[in-house]
């Protein structure tokens, strides 16, 4: 590839992301329904023709985004699981890498809940039942790895027997709550981390 083509080549990948950038922070402020392509041009500095040149439409802008916060923090909980270390440790683990995600993308993450019907009041979504079913499927995916740390602990005496579903939904809905809610107040994710996993796997009972 000569010098030419490898510019143009940056140029588009740095058009491409300024889109998204873009696209990122009206979407995170506004949620799906509210942002217009407009909106994202106008904040890009580009052209309709050059938006529609790299995405389809609004939606596959939105999955675009989603999709790559999403893939580098799968893979994170992936190489947590994959540690040599007990399933407890991988829990703490995992909870501060869930809450550390959140407090990053929070206002993406509300956009994201939104449409898959999680906190819309009035079940209303602006996606039809194909789409909300694979955005849901990558939280599911990101829930089943924790999942299988608690399956890992009860099969390995840590834990007892629970219905692991269960158990991974209520320790993550903790854990969203605290993100949401700005409940952290003065403790560092480590120690909020920590709090939600000890009060998860012990409880509060003195006894």
């Amino acid at each position: 590839m000569n010098t030419f083509d490898e510019l143009n080549k940056n140029e588009s990948k740095s058009k491409r992301q300024q889109i998204l950038d873009a696209a990122y922070n009206i979407f995170s402020r506004k949620g799906f329904y509210k942002t217009t392509v407009d909106e994202i041009i106008a904040m890009a500095d580009t052209g309709k023709g050059t938006v529609y040149n790299y995405f389809v439409n609004k939606e596959q802008l939105f999955y675009t985004i989603v999709k790559e916060k999403h893939e580098p923090f799968t893979n994170k909980l992936k190489s947590i699981y994959e540690k040599d270390i007990t399933p407890t440790e991988k829990i703490n683990c995992m909870v501060r890498a869930f809450l550390e995600f959140y407090d990053e993308n929070i206002g993406l993450w509300r956009a994201l809940m939104h449409e898959i019907r999680a906190l819309s009041p009035d079940g209303y979504s602006d996606f039809d039942e194909a789409q909300v079913k694979k955005y849901r499927q990558i939280v599911l995916d990101e829930f089943g790895i924790l999942e299988d740390v608690l399956k890992q602990g009860i099969i390995n005496g840590d834990f007892r027997q629970c219905s692991t579903t269960q158990a991974s939904y209520g320790l993550l809905s903790a854990v969203i709550v605290m993100s949401m809610q700005d409940l952290m107040q003065d403790r560092t994710l480590e120690e909020t981390a920590t709090m939600i996993t000890n009060t998860f796997l012990y409880g509060l009972a003195t006894r």
